[in-house]
């Protein structure tokens, strides 16, 4: 599990993985077993490249109607500025 924990920028990881990372981290946080300090690190957002981040739409899937879309050019989990017609293997529809 060690390996886990830490995400290599350079390696592209799939939303499985990166959603259950992120569920380990925040249960481990409402457990009490991480420090202020590691809690930050949990919602610690991740590069465009990890996430294999486009600027343009896959199909009918596009940031504008992710669920993790914040307007008007960001995401909850992955840094930078975010194209409304941009992609990433977290996609999720909105509904």
């Amino acid at each position: 599990m060690a390996h886990d924990q830490h995400i290599d920028s350079q390696k592209h990881v799939s939303r499985r993985h990166f959603l259950h990372l992120g569920a380990a981290a925040s249960g481990g946080a409402m457990l009490g077993f991480a420090s202020v300090g590691s809690a930050d690190a949990a919602t610690a957002k991740v590069a465009k490249q990890t996430v294999s981040y486009q600027p343009s739409p896959k199909g009918q899937a596009h940031c504008g109607n992710c669920s993790f879309f914040q307007a008007p050019s960001s995401c909850n989990y992955v840094d930078g500025p975010i194209n409304t017609s941009g992609w990433c293997v977290l996609y999720k529809s909105k509904g």
